[in-house]
């Protein structure tokens, strides 16, 4: 299991758009992953009327995209000390 440490998870039209997780992959490595609903080859892809379950960050975590965390957690306290 990932250790997911923040998750934000943003909303359209009752559904989810956008889920990224701040992950721990090993001490000091923090990343940003992020999944939307919208395909992009070789990522996950987060399906309609999808339900945020810790199942599902652990997936977006494993299989997401990896993005500039300070765009989505600004003021994480994780960061602060990577």
């Amino acid at each position: 299991m990932y250790n997911v440490l923040e998750a934000r998870i943003e909303w359209e039209g009752g559904r989810i758009s956008r889920i990224t997780v701040l992950v721990e992959f090993s001490m000091g490595d923090i990343r940003a992953i992020t999944a939307t609903n919208q395909p992009r080859a070789g990522y996950m892809t987060i399906i309609p009327n999808a339900t945020p379950t810790d199942t599902l960050l652990q997936e977006v975590a494993g299989y997401g995209m990896e993005t500039d965390p300070s765009k989505f957690f600004p003021k994480s306290k994780h960061l602060e000390r990577a």
